[in-house]
């Protein structure tokens, strides 16, 4: 989807997490645990967030480049966009190989150390679904490069991928049961939410983007008997996206050198997640969860703190909406601005609920670039489609950041300090 499309998504997506909180409330009448924390959502959020914003650096181009080159190079089939043959042979074949991607992304450990990101909430709901890698564009276009040898066209292979995507977005919810005769054929929130389980019975099982089909011919179907448990066999304990698109690949590099064989150091990054060299302890098993005793990780920050980090969400969702709206207008550096003012926001939010030393003259950085960035864009913003913005973005920029730095200060002053819980049940000030 191009920026405009992206853009008007987000409201869309917004709305569709406010129903699931609606229902959610009825949920909680029956004495169910919740489905959302506020640090586990803001980190699913963060993740969404930070890779469209790293889109506006048109990281996605690199793989549609390679596979239009692909297309007009190798094609075998003159496939056009105005068959209905097509397009469904393009959107099924699409979907599979995706179930390829997915299945990788799980049994090799440089694709899963991408793909955890999606897997490292405790949580299991809407948000969940927007938690997602930074870096996947980079290498999921290998998997469907066999769609540009066939001969789907980009357009037609991108929108089918676009489907494929959006579907999987209302299947993240425990809200929704199972749904009969639909299971048969498609993917639902009962065969996602056993993907999502760490309990042993459910690891690395349904696959399936669109069509459960694949799974059940492949072997990696079952269904769902109980809740499962979410999150990683390891978990994060961390709100920082950026911890938790790099925490998979520090783990890996920390394999590579203790272990002593140099084909282990090659090894870690090819084998799957549970493989281990066997200086450093051999194949892992996947061990039972204590649903009794479990404790995800939270904190529980200072009001003014929670309502800080919340105010700055819809502030950086605003900026990233701006961008992606005026992608084709803004000058590359206005675009680089904006750009580096999210993904610096994106750092410092799991940091101010966690209470870490390094948030605040971080966030303070952040803010005076907030305030700075109105009038950069006033300065290199000169067609007649951005000036508008040009001029109100001086005030509000600096609205913004000095405003913030204010609230920002407040806020640390108030109240008592944060009780942070991990799954070892300590506790740190």
């Amino acid at each position: 989807m191009d920026g405009r499309a992206i853009a008007l998504a987000i409201p869309f997506f917004f709305a569709l997490i406010a129903i699931e909180l609606w229902a959610d409330k009825k949920r909680r009448a029956r004495l169910e645990d919740p489905l959302y924390r506020f640090g586990d959502a803001i980190g699913s959020l963060a993740c969404g967030i930070g890779q469209q914003a790293l889109q506006v650096f048109a990281l996605s181009a690199i793989g549609i480049g390679i596979y239009t080159a692909a297309y007009e190079a190798f094609h075998l089939l003159p496939l056009t966009m105005s068959s209905p043959l097509a397009w469904a042979l393009a959107f099924v074949v699409t979907d599979f190989c995706y179930w390829v991607y997915h299945w990788a992304s799980h049994r090799v450990n440089f694709f899963w150390a991408m793909h955890v990101v999606h897997h490292s909430s405790e949580e299991y709901n809407l948000s969940t679904a927007l938690r997602q890698s930074w870096f996947t564009n980079l290498t999921s276009w290998v998997f469907y490069l066999p769609l540009a040898i066939i001969g789907v066209p980009p357009l037609m292979f991108v929108l089918s991928l676009t489907l494929n995507i959006l579907y999987q977005f209302w299947i993240h919810t425990r809200v929704i049961g199972k749904l009969g005769w639909f299971e048969r054929l498609f993917n639902t929130p009962s065969h996602h939410r056993v993907h999502h389980g760490i309990d042993p019975e459910y690891i690395d099982k349904n696959y399936a983007g669109v069509f459960i089909v694949w799974d059940k011919l492949c072997n990696t179907f079952v269904e769902e008997k109980g809740e499962p448990s979410y999150g990683t066999v390891k978990p994060l304990e961390s709100f920082n996206p950026y911890w938790a698109n790099i925490e998979g690949f520090a783990r890996l590099v920390s394999m590579s050198r203790q272990t002593a064989k140099l084909s282990d150091k090659i090894l870690v990054w090819v084998k799957p997640p549970e493989w281990q060299p066997d200086d450093l302890g051999g194949v892992m098993t996947v061990p039972p969860v204590d649903h009794a005793n479990r404790k995800k990780y939270d904190v529980e920050p200072r009001r003014a703190v929670f309502a800080y980090v919340a105010g700055q969400f819809f502030v950086a969702t605003a900026i990233l909406f701006g961008l992606l709206w005026y992608k084709d207008a803004l000058p590359p550096l206005v675009l680089a601005l904006g750009g580096v003012a999210v993904m610096a926001a994106l750092a410092v939010w799991g940091g101010l609920l966690e209470e870490r030393r390094w948030a605040i003259p971080v966030e303070l950085a952040r803010l005076a670039l907030v305030a700075a960035s109105g009038f950069l864009i006033a300065r290199f913003s000169v067609s007649a489609t951005t000036s508008t913005l040009a001029t109100a973005s001086i005030a509000t920029g600096a609205l913004v950041g000095v405003g913030s730095a204010i609230w920002l200060i407040s806020a640390m002053r108030t109240g008592p300090r944060l009780t942070r819980r991990a799954h070892s049940e300590t506790t740190a000030g």
